[in-house]
């Protein structure tokens, strides 16, 4: 790969290095890491200008596309396309608690002076949500004429019309809460990532996993996974978490109530089905999709009184619950 640098900085010289699996090379303190089929360059070209403005605002550890000596992003070798990505590795380190960071890094987010057009999904989960459901169905029919099925695509069709009704759930949820106006700056779009992993935490961030969108998003992929679990400390978790986050940002009522449509959305199965679907290897993800499934139980019924376990009355600030979830769980709902 010292030929695909060479395209970028003529007579390159530098240490072989893989960070998250990504091979590249150490020149001094910068490494240089090569991405293989990356997106579109448009893409690219919006998260390196949001990259640029991050790093100028602290968040220095940033993994952002250089041009390569033709003043493009992406290089063509062998038939092949690459995109490299020039950071610089800072060990984690800071004052603040995860959920302030993240936070912090909303605030930061949501002062960065243009609007992307490319990596923007602001404003589009709906829209978004009803493209994913109709790919999948389309799916799922050409799944129910073909024989045999592996296990994977078995477990694909039978959980499917219950994905489809927790989908339209969250679908009908969210254009409801999209007519709530009781929504304040916080609720401004702001830099977040496609799939939140505490990435304000590495030492690393990829530019590639960042887009521009509610800050909710970020803080409901924190979430899910102790939505799913079972472990008895894991709501204490949750409200620890947003507590703290909003010690730095407020949510609004319009903000909890977009937080919880896309926790309604089974965007983490739909995630395992994707993967399944698009690989020949479906048998390895067919036990961690299994898995998910049963531990819906755990999400459910954390979603039947996550309100009131995060100290907000339903009734008294007028936000709307999903009854089938009330009624399933009510044992379990906490009177406040």
């Amino acid at each position: 790969m010292m030929e695909l640098l060479s395209n970028y900085i003529p007579q390159f010289q530098g240490q072989k290095v893989t960070v998250n699996g990504y091979e590249g090379y150490k020149n001094g303190n910068d490494f240089y890491i090569i991405i293989p089929n990356p997106n579109n360059a448009l893409l690219h070209q919006e998260q390196k200008l949001v990259s640029t403005y991050l790093i100028a605002n602290g968040f220095e550890n940033i993994a952002s596309p250089i041009f390569n000596q033709q003043n493009n992003i992406i290089t063509h070798l062998h038939e092949k396309e690459y995109v490299v990505c020039k950071g610089n590795i800072k060990k984690y380190s800071s004052q603040m608690s995860h959920p302030q960071l993240l936070a912090s890094f909303h605030d930061t987010g949501t002062r960065y002076p243009y609007a992307p057009n490319y990596i923007s999904s602001y404003g589009q989960w709906k829209t978004l949500w009803e493209n994913k459901l109709d790919t999948f169905e389309q799916l799922y029919q050409q799944k129910m004429q073909e024989r045999p099925v592996s296990h994977f695509q078995r477990l694909f069709l039978d959980s499917f019309p219950y994905l489809i009704g927790l989908s339209e759930n969250a679908i009908q949820y969210l254009q409801e809460t999209e007519t709530d106006q009781r929504f304040h700056e916080g609720d401004q779009a702001s830099i977040t990532f496609q799939r939140y992993t505490n990435q304000v935490q590495k030492d690393l961030i990829w530019s590639h996993e960042l887009t521009y969108d509610h800050p909710t998003r970020d803080i409901c992929e924190h979430i899910r996974p102790l939505m799913s679990s079972d472990e008895g400390h894991s709501i204490t978790r949750i409200k620890t978490f947003l507590n703290e986050y909003e010690q730095v940002r407020p949510l609004s009522i319009f903000g909890w109530r977009l937080l919880y449509s896309r926790l309604l959305f089974p965007i983490h199965l739909f995630d395992y089905l994707e993967v399944g679907l698009s690989t020949g290897n479906d048998e390895q993800i067919y036990e961690s999709f299994e898995k998910a499934l049963i531990n819906q139980r755990n999400y459910q019924e954390k979603l039947s009184y996550f309100f009131e376990e995060m100290g907000i009355h339903p009734r008294q600030k007028a936000i709307p619950e999903i009854q089938w979830l009330k009624q399933t769980y009510k044992s379990k709902v906490k009177t406040q």
